[in-house]
């Protein structure tokens, strides 16, 4: 059957969908989804009926289906707004209304039914079962011809998706806990080179650091299917074991089990590293080629004293405070004075200088040496599509538009699954207000790193600031179900609240989210607009002053939405102007930001949009 509706075709032999004759990626259970409200288009299915025909009754959140119906509508061409194709009938469920044209797959007989049954009177029967028999031959032929591919080669119909979570130091010298940090870096670096295998990137994986659970991780990542995982401790000669295993987390089977021994100041290090991820891809029968050996087999660094020093920088850019962040990047220019070629020291500076303009700095005092330290890279290795995606985000949140557009294009072309990269288009299309394009990079990203913390915060900002509140409070729930220590989901989930107008939640969030920041100045500033729009102007103005005590960067475009809420009209241009001198991230928002929307016609709220480039005449210009 293939089911129709304008341009759209939902094929159900192929298990696919298709656009005006293109296929559109779409994920198993969202497939399923949609196959099973057109099916019963006639009524309204609720949550539970879905819940216990789409994933047989396994516990399921609200948020996981709701995220579905989201895609799903995003597939189709619809959205919560529109609501055109599926329908949310409230306390109720959901319903396909777009209307449908079913079409059977015609396969002709060639044979004339009445001769047949004159004189063989079975086979005139057989004829006119011929769809139920033809299906019985069908789904026989289908079934053994996968089974006797899989008995042949182990393999199957698509890529294993693979976890590596962060290896155990089993010792009590907390220096070796770096050099464990960074092999597990390096061992997913070298698995993401190879092509047949889906490893998700070190954001996501340095989530299990203190919680390797395997149903712990499966209630947050359920469609995983491997997990590697080890442990590093010192041998019996002086050296370090390394020992690795392999586990089918579906079926709970133990595939392997590895010890190596190495030696921490030699390059032996980078061979096991190689070694491991070449065992697992062989495990996998997935075949390393060639150019993928190549890049295995070649180190970081020659220089041992420099690569140490890049460990312990990684270590501490991995704290995410001020002070970390800036040892770290002393530890990266101490690697790259031994070292003047060495990439990914270069790299990780870059990533260090940007999360200091994102959290911490002035992005005015911080934003040349994000570039300056990317173009070094570049400059020994022109086609590092890392480099280039880093720096496009980069590029984006200072509202450089074409320069963060062609940066981003040209990292997405060398290597098209980056997430920071769908990161950034998904910021770049916010700013300009093009909601499909921001939800379709967003999901991207989403895909290809679930648990990063930058795509959680600032893709919960991106649905808000181009008016998706629903969608905002689904992602935000979400994502602070799965990163529940950390307060900045939990804060942007705050700012949505009061956007829609449930202001005591709004309030509860802020408060739980300043707790757990240690009372952070942007988490007091948050906090502070939690309160300015509940009406308490002067709980807002305390929590203001006490951000602004602080020795710290506030981010002077979320203060200017405090004064926005308490209807202080000069205060909060004052701020918005302060905004643009100190070039402040959030000013990407501020085409569309819902809090400002009323005064959108000043003359002086023009003029800064024309500043950040976001003025009507300025974005016609633009790509999209």
């Amino acid at each position: 059957m293939i089911y129709r509706y304008n341009q759209t075709e939902i094929d159900l032999i192929q298990f696919e969908i298709r656009i005006d004759g293109n296929v559109i990626a779409v994920e198993p259970k969202v497939f399923d989804l949609i196959v099973y409200l057109i099916e019963n288009r006639q009524r309204v299915i609720s949550r539970d009926e879905l819940f216990q025909n789409i994933w047989a009754n396994r516990e399921v959140s609200d948020t996981t289906l709701s995220n579905h119906i989201k895609t799903a509508r995003n597939v189709l061409g619809d959205d919560g707004e529109r609501q055109q194709i599926i329908n949310t009938i409230r306390s109720r469920g959901y319903q396909f209304i777009a209307q449908i044209e079913e079409n059977p797959k015609q396969i002709s007989f060639n044979v004339q039914p009445s001769s047949l049954s004159n004189k063989v009177p079975i086979l005139a029967t057989l004829y006119h079962r011929k769809w139920e028999w033809l299906m019985i031959l069908l789904v026989t032929v289908i079934t053994l011809t996968f089974w006797l591919y899989y008995q042949k080669t182990g393999t199957k119909s698509h890529e294993p998706i693979l976890l590596v979570v962060p290896f155990s130091t089993i010792t009590n010298n907390e220096s070796w806990v770096p050099f464990t940090e960074q092999m597990t870096r390096e061992i997913i670096q070298d698995l993401r080179k190879i092509e047949g295998i889906t490893t998700l990137p070190p954001p996501t994986s340095f989530t299990f650091s203190n919680n390797k659970i395997r149903s712990h991780i499966l209630n947050k990542l359920p469609q995983i299917e491997y997990v590697l995982d080890g442990a590093v401790s010192e041998s019996v000669n002086g050296q370090i074991r390394v020992t690795v295993e392999l586990e089918n987390i579906q079926t709970k089977e133990l595939i392997w089990v590895n010890d190596f021994d190495i030696s921490s100041d030699s390059l032996n290090i980078f061979a096991v590293q190689a070694k491991i991820a070449t065992l697992v891809s062989d495990t996998l029968k997935v075949m390393v080629l060639s150019q993928q050996k190549k890049q295995l087999a070649s180190p970081p660094t020659n220089n041992m004293q420099a690569y140490q020093f890049y460990i312990k920088g990684q270590h501490a850019l991995s704290k995410m405070t001020l002070s970390s962040t800036e040892q770290a990047i002393a530890m990266f220019n101490q690697a790259i004075e031994l070292d003047d070629k060495f990439v990914q020291a270069y790299k990780a500076k870059s990533d260090a200088y940007r999360l200091l303009m994102t959290f911490f700095k002035s992005p005015k005092k911080v934003m040349p040496d994000v570039i300056s330290s990317s173009l070094q890279v570049l400059a020994i290795k022109p086609d590092s599509a890392q480099v280039l995606s880093s720096l496009g985000l980069a590029y984006v949140h200072n509202w450089q538009w074409q320069e963060a557009w062609n940066m981003l294009n040209k990292a997405k072309q060398l290597q098209p699954d980056l997430a920071t990269t769908e990161l950034g288009f998904a910021l770049y299309y916010a700013a300009l207000g093009n909601k499909k394009k921001l939800k379709q990079a967003l999901e991207s990203a989403n895909t290809l790193d679930p648990l990063n913390l930058e795509i959680a915060e600032w893709g919960m900002w991106a649905l808000m600031m181009v008016n998706d509140i629903e969608g905002a409070i689904a992602w935000g729930t979400e994502k602070h179900r799965l990163l529940p220590e950390q307060p900045y989901p939990l804060l942007s989930l705050a700012v949505a609240k009061y956007i829609n107008q449930q202001e005591q939640e709004s309030i509860k969030l802020s408060e739980q989210g300043v707790s757990l920041s240690l009372n952070d100045s942007l988490p007091l500033v948050l906090l502070a607009q939690s309160y300015a729009a509940s009406n308490f102007g002067s709980k807002a103005l305390n929590l203001v002053a006490q951000a602004q005590s602080m020795d710290q960067y506030v981010c002077p475009y979320e203060t200017a939405v405090v004064y926005a809420l308490l209807d202080d009209k000069e205060l909060m241009f004052q701020y918005l102007e302060d905004a643009v001198y100190h070039q402040s991230n959030c000013l990407i928002f501020s085409r569309n930001d819902p809090r400002l929307v009323k005064y959108h016609q000043e003359k002086r709220f023009k003029v800064i949009l024309k500043k950040v480039g976001l003025d009507d005449e300025s974005i016609k210009k633009y790509p999209q």
